[in-house]
């Protein structure tokens, strides 16, 4: 179905962007000015509103079309990257898209694996959802590798935060 390859397809993109950032989030953090034990309360901050997202989000599946919800998400991301740009963010801005990150993070899972029932149906349930979560590991895989060569390679996040705002 060409809807599954359409929630298997944005899956692998938004994770590789959203874990990418979740690994490199304390160097993101420091790089925009804050201290390193700031940046680990961001970061905690950040697992909070993961764990969050994903309470969120299921309550909000059974109340409102998940296509939203998602579109939503993924709408919120987009903002909240440019926000970590040099000339745009302020320490709260900063801490902003750190929690809309970490709360996007939490969103990811539950949107695919519900997408995936609907699209899919129960039949062949576990082997099609066997395959998202193959894309999932090669975003948690390839995300932090892909944000590490960035910044090796330019001194800083910038490109893959508008990658991942694109």
């Amino acid at each position: 179905d060409p809807s599954l390859w359409r929630v298997g397809l944005a899956t692998l993109l938004t994770l590789t962007i959203t874990i990418g950032i979740n690994v490199h989030q304390v160097p993101i953090v420091t790089g925009t000015g804050f201290s390193m034990a700031d940046a680990a309360w961001v970061a905690s901050m950040s697992g909070i509103a993961g764990i969050i997202g994903k309470v969120v989000t299921g309550v909000l599946m059974d109340r409102y079309p998940v296509r939203w919800i998602g579109g939503i998400t993924l709408a919120s991301t987009a903002l909240a990257y440019p926000l970590l740009l040099d000339g745009i963010r302020t320490p709260a801005l900063v801490v902003l898209a750190m929690l809309v990150n970490g709360y996007a993070a939490g969103t990811k899972l539950q949107l695919c694996g519900y997408l995936t029932a609907r699209y899919a149906g129960m039949k062949h349930y576990g082997a099609i959802f066997g395959f998202m979560a193959s894309l999932i590991a090669l975003a948690g895989g390839f995300g932090p590798l892909i944000a590490g060569q960035v910044f090796d390679r330019t001194g800083d996040y910038a490109l893959f935060l508008v990658a991942g705002a694109v």
